[in-house]
């Protein structure tokens, strides 16, 4: 979305030349000292992200905590970081550690805002030079030539880049915050609970199998083993069997028992799972969904890459959820509970 609206600008605009990507316009290019995962402990919550080659989670992969770093091994943020193979770059606001291979951008006059803009145009004018087996690194972008707004003065017009940032923003539509006045949930030690195979109460439906090779790039989201960006790993136009909807996407393979709950139509990979409710009584939505999700998470270190979550185990897993009067799976108070929860409604 932000290049469709940089390259509308571009070409409405005469103050857009070609720059180059060096010294005699302000730019630096940096090669990150690496601090390697198998020599850290790679935490949730840290000090200092820990930035690698990954084209996910803004090149953050997760965080280390400062005793565990060398000064020397800690990177100035505001910059722009981009990884060898992978050919994304992102802006990195706040002092960082690197992984292999890291490389960085920096520019005297940059800013998040103008960072963001610029990281569109490197995208559109770079990406695609790259690939694995020749990697996006300084030596081979230095030199070249993209396409930026420039003042009289011939440097680069980063305020511009700002405003385009701002109407950027305005144009957007975003949601609006909670209007709860509480931030307290339900009581889940209200309610008795008991354990529920998993086949009794959900269908269990696999994906398909597509690889890169066949795919066809459309607007659909496919769905594969990962642990983020709710699952989407690829976007299609290709069809089958496991085009699904309103749906709990579980990772058998890969990042194991991950799950993501998908409310428009995706095509699933045949490492993802399809999870539906039963009872077709029950109104079957985002809500109880969710709550499903995390029931699934409570199993997740029983399983790994070579023990898998398949079909069978899957179907025999045993999840813990609260009942009704009945002793029926309570999936009112499911949903009740996520309504519940602090931002529960902007679900």
């Amino acid at each position: 979305m932000i290049w469709n609206f940089t390259e509308r600008v571009i070409y409405l605009n005469d103050s857009w030349k070609l720059v180059s990507l060096d010294n005699s316009t302000g730019f630096n290019f940096v090669h990150f000292k690496p601090v390697h995962g198998v020599d850290v402990e790679v935490k949730t919550i840290g000090d200092f992200p820990y930035i690698t080659r990954t084209a996910l989670n803004n090149g953050v992969n997760g965080f280390l905590d400062a005793e565990a770093v060398n000064e020397s091994n800690i990177n100035k943020g505001n910059c722009i970081s981009f990884g060898a193979e992978t050919g994304r770059f992102f802006y990195q606001k706040v002092d960082f550690v690197a992984g292999n291979k890291m490389y960085g951008l920096y520019h005297s006059e940059l800013t998040e805002k103008s960072g963001i803009i610029l990281i569109a145009c490197l995208t559109k004018a770079l990406s695609s030079m790259f690939a694995y087996g020749f990697g996006m690194i300084p030596k081979r972008i230095e030199g070249k030539r993209i396409k930026l707004p420039v003042k009289s003065d011939g440097n680069v017009d980063f305020g511009y880049l700002e405003s385009m940032y701002d109407s950027l923003v305005d144009s957007l539509s975003l949601p609006s915050l909670t209007t709860k006045k509480t931030i307290h949930s339900l009581d889940l030690n209200s309610k008795s609970w008991k354990q529920f195979k998993v086949s009794d109460i959900l269908t269990v439906d696999s994906g398909v199998r597509l690889t890169k090779e066949n795919m066809v790039k459309g607007d659909i989201p496919f769905i594969g083993a990962s642990s983020s960006g709710n699952g989407i790993t690829n976007w299609v136009s290709n069809k089958n069997k496991s085009l699904d909807s309103n749906v709990l996407g579980v990772n058998y393979n890969g990042s194991v028992v991950d799950n993501f709950y998908h409310p428009y139509k995706a095509l699933f990979s045949d490492d993802v799972k399809r999870i539906h409710i039963k009872d077709k009584s029950v109104d079957a939505n985002i809500y109880k969904y969710i709550f499903l999700k995390v029931a699934f998470l409570q199993h997740k270190e029983q399983y790994q890459y070579g023990y898998k979550f398949d079909a069978n185990r899957m179907k025999n897993q045993k999840l813990v959820l609260p009942v009704d009067d009945n002793g029926n799976p309570d999936w009112q108070f499911m949903e009740d509970y996520i309504k519940s929860m602090p931002n529960g409604d902007l679900l």
